[in-house]
């Protein structure tokens, strides 16, 4: 499941790299839990510290998320975690 995943996250795109984000390592982790697959973001570590950095960092990050979510949705995986490797930080689902 872990490889399906892989494949289908290659062709979300960064859209300040073009790169996708697997190549760029932005996935690091993948876990398949039961029925609910949980994704680990770098995104923490590859932002420089500080509030500008961030300021800039986060309307780029959404994107990426919400094209992961359409992406693997698309495919049928649709119970969903997404989260920062470093801070935990929930990206999807919002609002819990």
């Amino acid at each position: 499941m872990e490889e399906k995943i892989l494949k289908l996250l290659k062709s979300v795109k960064n859209p300040f790299t073009e790169m996708d984000i697997v190549s760029e390592g932005l996935i690091s982790k993948i876990s398949v839990e039961e029925n609910r697959v949980i994704i680990y973001l770098a995104f923490a570590r590859n932002t420089p510290p500080g509030p500008v950095s961030s300021a800039l960092a986060w309307p780029v990050q959404a994107k990426i998320v919400k094209e992961i979510v359409e992406t693997l949705e698309k495919n049928g995986i649709t119970n969903l975690e997404i989260l920062d490797d470093t801070t935990l930080q929930r990206y999807y689902p919002g609002g819990e």
